[in-house]
């Protein structure tokens, strides 16, 4: 603008106070070009230091309420899953706000209903979200931030979900019933799930930074060399491997079968060549073989029980409907096929304990018995057939009864005392007795048999498990009698177990005395005979 033109005093009075007006109004532009760069570092600065959705919104409302000198702000942001915009934060004095708009142009609707309405959509490829002034305000500063607000808002939306989605998986990896592994390129662990913790028998505190080969004990599993590694195989090669059986040994010594998955991964390091992980997903298949072995057992156990007694009774009812025989004859035929319906009753009746055992609760019909008693009438038993010639009975008259289903007390007796003459010399004794132990009454029955193999002394009360000297001799008998005898006596509230002696094997079970100790007569004490 030019300054008229005048001469003389006023002339020169006019043109200083114009002179004057011109560097007080570019002073003016020039603090609030100024104040506005200002501000918008301030509003790069605070979109800089990060945070969730929410939370940056409701800095940016309060923000923009200072810069702009708005009553009131408000941030919508679009839901990343339908597009809505939500009231996500603000700030000022006016608290009625839209808690959504359908789209950026019900906001554009809802500032134009109001001339103190001002709506501005932020945009980064797409629609974000809108930020909404209420009052007179100075929008500038927001014209010129609306871009970086959008990618601020995307950027925050993103770390969020990635946030949630790493959470996800770490619950997922935490709460997996599998062992979860990774290595790093070296093979050693970087990170173990609580299951694998469980299964290898380590804390992570341990197991971290610790060789896979030494977690896993694989120097010590056969089929599962330095050279046979699957860790190995698929940080070499990238390609997953999708089924893998191995052998892990915990720090106890004992063998863990396994199946495994593996795959690799690329971990990108800020300088130099990215490095390779690892990862195993690991599940124990012992008891799922152990189980088809229990099976197998049971199978070939049954089977060869089942069938010899059958053959005996198929031939000798052939020759008796067939051939002409003497009634001598005839009766010991008939005699061998009752032995043999007996044997496949005993058999028969053994796996529907087994069946009743694991299905249900064992029922006990408890009453006061003597074992000396049902002793006695095992002997009566034995009597007929020729047995109890054999049999040494050690129990006092004086011994306490016991609190127990005298009918199962006595089926425990009979498989001791039948596996006592099943596995010794014929001309061998087999001694029962009894003692006061405690609160309990301990019975044993005690033969000069073969023995249990060393390693076999719990094995043996596994269901359809045998001695392998048993098996080596083929020896009839199906492997249950001492499984459903500790069953029985668990459920009474007692023990059984075996020892080897000197001569033989000597099995002994518990079972709580009636009369407590402190109550029972002094002529108990010495109860063993």
């Amino acid at each position: 603008m030019t300054p008229p033109a005048r001469s003389g005093s006023d002339d020169a009075s006019k043109r200083v106070a114009y002179l004057e007006r011109e560097n007080r109004r570019i002073s003016r532009e020039a603090q609030g070009e100024a104040d506005e760069m200002f501000a918008q570092y301030q509003l790069s600065q605070l979109l800089a230091s990060g945070g969730n959705p929410a939370e940056l919104a409701r800095s940016v409302a309060t923000e923009l309420v200072r810069l702009s000198g708005a009553a009131t702000v408000g941030v919508w942001l679009a839901s990343p899953h339908s597009g809505e915009l939500r009231l996500s934060g603000h700030a000022g004095t006016e608290s009625r706000l839209p808690q959504a708009f359908d789209s950026p142009a019900e906001a554009d609707a809802w500032a134009a209903a109001s001339p103190d309405h001002l709506a501005v959509t932020l945009v980064d490829r797409e629609p974000v979200g809108v930020v909404g002034l209420v009052g007179p305000a100075h929008v500038r500063l927001l014209q010129l931030s609306r871009h970086e607000l959008a990618v601020a808002f995307r950027g925050a939306q993103a770390r969020e979900l990635l946030d949630r989605e790493r959470q996800e998986l770490a619950a997922l990896v935490e709460g997996a019933t599998d062992a979860i592994v990774q290595v790093d390129g070296d093979r050693r662990v970087v990170r173990i799930n609580p299951a694998g913790e469980q299964l290898i028998g380590r804390q992570a505190s341990e197991a971290i930074g610790v060789p896979c080969w030494d977690l896993l004990g694989c120097e010590f599993a056969a089929d599962h060399g330095p050279l046979d590694c699957p860790f190995s195989a698929v940080l070499a090669g990238g390609e997953p491997m999708a089924y893998r059986e191995l052998a892990a040994w915990r720090p106890n010594r004992s063998v863990v079968r396994l199946i495994g998955s593996f795959t690799s991964t690329e971990d990108d390091q800020a300088a130099g060549e990215p490095s390779r992980r690892a990862t195993a997903i690991l599940r124990d298949v012992s008891a799922a073989q152990a189980l088809a072995e229990l099976r197998e057992g049971f199978v070939a156990t049954v089977s060869h029980e089942l069938r010899t007694p059958l053959a005996l009774i198929k031939g000798y009812a052939d020759t008796l409907l067939h051939l002409e025989i003497d009634d001598e004859s005839r009766r010991r035929f008939v005699e061998r096929i009752q032995a043999s319906t007996e044997q496949l009753t005993r058999l028969v009746n053994d796996v529907l304990d087994i069946a009743r055992l694991d299905a249900d609760p064992l029922v006990l019909e408890r009453a006061p018995i003597q074992i000396g008693a049902i002793v006695a009438r095992l002997r009566d038993d034995l009597g007929d057939s020729g047995g109890a010639d054999r049999l040494r009975v050690r129990i006092s008259q004086r011994l306490p009864p016991v609190e127990a289903d005298g009918a199962r007390i006595g089926q425990v007796l009979d498989n001791l005392i039948s596996n006592a003459r099943k596995y010794a010399p014929g001309d061998t004794p087999i001694t029962v007795s009894a003692r006061v132990d405690g609160d309990t009454v301990v019975t044993s029955v005690e033969d000069r048999g073969i023995g249990i193999p060393t390693g076999d002394e719990e094995l043996v009360f596994e269901p359809f498990h045998r001695g392998r000297n048993v098996r080596e001799l083929s020896t009839p008998g199906t492997g249950l009698g001492l499984h459903i005898s500790r069953r029985i006596v668990a459920a009474h509230g007692g023990r059984l177990w075996l020892e080897r002696t000197e001569s033989g094997t000597r099995v002994s079970f518990s079972l709580p005395m009636l009369v407590p100790a402190q109550s029972r007569p002094s002529a108990w004490a010495q109860g063993d005979g």
